[in-house]
């Protein structure tokens, strides 16, 4: 029996070279936990790197090693993280991976690949930075039947959101500030424009409900096209975050993530900067909360070398595997909530003519459509002939307001710019 768990590193980015640091400053709790050091025996990038003595150029050779025990592919994206993955449950390697855009896309064929060969997959990383909660649901709340899932699940986001809160930045500002503190990417369209989120989101609501959750069935919606005027509008009433919500109804789950005002008593409101935070509630649990850094190199690499060591503790006892880690059916069905059909209030803001009768319109063609009115006020703030009107609707269903809204934007003589609506979370 070799005295090290041996593992093959495929891809050495920022999150890979802190999950070597972490196993090479951390061994005495490596060994403390699993009973045997964990070692980094090859690593694979497109480029060479800083550790010439493990480098190998071509990722399946390290696949192919047998004396490697476990894969951890931290590549991104979809390929070649998809064949990584797949390649390595087929060759009798375990997987540890933070990849949740690829798990999102193939989660029916990584899963079952993996019951298949009888191997384990650790994706902890893959959602919510260090904060435990795929751990939290698989374990901690296995034996509860979950009723919601709400998150901040995206500390770019979060951090682009902070910034315009606080300082009263501008979006493209407010970006630029994350990109130069290392948050956002050059090209930050999968974090702002709620791609991210929702791979996070689908990856939470496949687990707790036992099926595949697609990210097509996500109503998505970023925040590149907040404005900063209803984010300084709203900080009296509350905060804006962009939220990723999973609630189990009636007629099906019902999915989305969107900018969503939260009041001021909400835990999500105090949550700021890279800093993740996720509601679930479970028929007998109640309500837990789950907080933590959700970017960042560090906080990422502690969460991949916690599902190592995880993972090795069944590698030393040859157990890895033998029980199936997430119990999945591909035909069980969940039935998906049509986005027409989700409910909530409303922020809505437009900007029209300053003249009589046009609140009046308004009003009408809201009640017309079943939008009922919970206040309405007008900021004192006039541009030239037009101004802001701000109404907060009572509960009501998204299609009914989009068809309304869709009629007052048609009123052209009257409406200068296009309805703002902004969901509200309680």
């Amino acid at each position: 029996m070799s005295k090290y768990i041996t593992a093959g590193l495929i891809g050495y980015g920022t999150v890979g070279k802190g999950v070597v640091k972490i196993l090479e400053n951390n061994q005495k709790i490596v060994v403390r936990k699993v009973g045997k050091p964990i070692k980094i025996k090859s690593i694979s990038d497109l480029n060479p790197i800083d550790k010439p003595e493990l480098y190998v150029k071509n990722f399946k050779d390290i696949i192919k090693d047998p004396e490697i025990d476990l894969i951890i592919e931290l590549v991104g994206g979809y390929e070649p993280a998809r064949t990584i993955i797949i390649e390595s449950l087929k060759s009798g390697k375990n997987v540890v991976t933070a990849n949740k855009a690829v798990l999102a896309k193939y989660w029916d064929q990584i899963f079952i690949t993996a019951q298949d060969y009888k191997k384990s997959i650790y994706y902890e990383a893959s959602v919510g930075g260090v904060i435990p909660v795929v751990q939290g649901l698989n374990e901690g709340l296995a034996a509860e039947e979950i009723f919601e899932i709400k998150g901040i699940l995206n500390g770019t986001t979060n951090f682009i959101l902070s910034k315009m809160t606080k300082e009263g930045l501008a979006y493209e500002e407010a970006l630029k500030s994350a990109q130069m503190a290392g948050f956002a990417e050059s090209n930050p369209s999968f974090d702002v424009d709620g791609i991210d989120t929702a791979n996070k989101l689908a990856i939470l609501a496949s687990l707790a409900w036992g099926s595949w959750i697609k990210v097509k069935n996500i109503a998505v919606k970023g925040i590149a096209d907040l404005n900063i005027k209803d984010v300084l509008l709203t900080k009296r009433m509350g905060t804006i975050k962009l939220i990723g919500s999973a609630i189990k109804t009636k007629n099906g789950i019902d999915l989305s993530v969107c900018p969503c005002l939260i009041d001021k008593s909400s835990a999500f409101s105090t949550v700021e900067n890279e800093y993740n935070a996720v509601f679930i509630k479970g028929k007998d649990s109640g309500d837990v909360l789950f907080y933590g850094k959700g970017a960042g190199q560090g906080p990422a690499a502690s969460a991949v070398v916690s599902d190592i060591i995880n993972l090795s503790k069944f590698i030393v006892t040859n157990t890895a595997g033998i029980v199936t880690d997430v119990i999945y059916d591909r035909k069980k069905k969940i039935k998906i909530l049509p986005s027409g059909q989700s409910k909530s209030a409303y922020y809505l803001r437009f900007t029209v003519v300053d003249k009589p009768g046009v609140l009046s319109k308004i009003s009408g063609i809201l009640g017309a459509n079943k939008v009922s009115i919970a206040s309405l006020s007008q900021p004192n703030i006039k541009q030239g002939d037009y101004a802001d009107v701000i109404i907060i609707t009572h509960e009501t269903s998204l299609s009914h307001l989009e068809t309304a809204l869709r009629q007052i934007n048609a009123l052209k003589s009257i409406v200068k710019s296009k309805p703002v609506k902004i969901k509200i979370e309680k």
